[in-house]
């Protein structure tokens, strides 16, 4: 039975970029995504459906660029 030596193993080949992004942007934009659900899951029934909807489209935009932004890169 043989062994792998740490110095042969896989992790060795996967020299890819180090995962780097902006961490503090990344937590702020995400909380702040948050808050927002959280309001829109507050008021979502006193509001309008369209407000609503819109809404809801921008909180998840903001987590799409605040992903694209500011995330880890993997």
């Amino acid at each position: 039975m043989a062994t792998t030596h740490p110095e042969n193993a896989v992790t060795q080949l996967r020299r890819a970029k180090p995962a780097v992004g902006r961490p503090m942007l990344f937590s702020v934009l995400l909380a702040v995504a948050a808050l927002g659900t959280l309001l829109l899951l507050v008021a979502g029934p006193s509001i309008g459906l369209p407000l609503a909807i819109g809404s809801a489209a921008a909180l998840i935009i903001l987590v799409v660029l605040t992903w694209v932004i500011a995330g880890p890169r993997l």
